[in-house]
């Protein structure tokens, strides 16, 4: 599988019952491709998969499918609590016609290494699509450690790696140690311009739902070479990417899709709105990256 391009793990917008609106996910999954992204995650965590049923994950799958039609790359955030309910999900996805699934580690067990790696690897045994594994320790708990890595970097099906971690360190390692065995997609989107300095070729980015022109500019640049354009284009929006990674990150897509145009009602409980005050900043930020980039890009 060729991982290249900018993938957006697309929003899940809710209706005012608080249901899938999935006339609106058309409108977003329409709305990114218009903006040349490579791939769309279905049941990201920007997606909010963590609050919704196997039947509600099951129908974003299928929108994400029918509504595309062909026009990207798509992968199946298969994420869950246990191996035996992330194997249900992989399976719908490849019969759906799925080109991948991605894999963060298990939230709430904490895993060994070792555990973890088993766990990947009998997820893609019984589903038999690649997977990208997600790494976000802030997130799951659990870093999806080199030691895991070794375990599973060399099989086949093991395509790539979104590192989430924020630890520059931590990716300058991997690119050493992973060469010629798994991609690392940029999953750290305030240094995605580094990210790319260093050959990284690819950005899973929950930012590009609401400025996805942007971001594809960002990477064609540094994939054509032109690093000082790309730092330049970046720099553009970075202090609004900023702002996103703060906090409130999910509320923040669904405020910066309203500005484009897009409603996508809120965020599901345990999550609550962003306070006024918090959402003017962010606003305004947006405001400050679309007037910088209105001819940049």
């Amino acid at each position: 599988m060729d991982i290249e391009g900018v993938y957006t793990p697309v929003v899940m917008p809710f209706d005012a019952s608080g249901e899938l609106d999935l006339e609106a996910y058309g409108r977003v999954v329409q709305f990114v491709l218009d903006g040349g992204v490579r791939g769309l995650v279905a049941n990201g965590t920007t997606g909010e998969y963590y609050a919704m049923s196997f039947e509600e994950r099951t129908a974003a799958a299928k929108a994400c499918r029918d509504i595309s039609s062909g026009r990207a790359q798509l992968i199946a955030g298969c994420n869950a609590g246990s191996t035996r309910e992330a194997i249900r999900h992989g399976e719908v996805a490849r019969d759906l016609g799925y080109d991948a699934i991605m894999l963060a580690a298990p939230p709430t067990s904490l895993p060994t290494q070792r555990e973890l790696a088993t766990h990947f690897a009998s997820i893609a045994d019984a589903v038999g699509l690649p997977v990208i594994l997600y790494n976000y320790p802030a997130r799951a708990g659990v870093e999806i450690g080199f030691d895991c890595l070794d375990r599973v970097a060399d099989r086949p099906d093991f395509v790539a790696i979104k590192e989430s971690s924020g630890d520059f360190s931590r990716f300058l390692a991997m690119r050493r140690r992973l060469a010629g065995r798994l991609d690392i997609m940029c999953g750290s989107d305030d240094q995605a311009a580094d990210y790319f300095a260093w050959g990284v070729r690819s950005w899973l980015a929950g930012t590009s739902n609401v400025l996805p022109r942007q971001h594809v500019a960002t990477l064609e640049a540094a994939n054509r070479g032109e690093h000082d354009e790309a730092h330049r284009l970046f720099d553009q929006f970075l202090p609004w990417v900023q702002n996103m990674e703060s906090g409130s990150y999910n509320q923040k897509a669904k405020l910066g899709l309203r500005r484009q145009g897009i409603e996508c009602g809120g965020v599901r409980q345990p999550l609550l709105p962003v306070e006024a005050s918090m959402a003017a900043e962010f606003l305004a930020t947006l405001e400050d990256a679309i007037s910088a980039t209105a001819v940049a890009v």
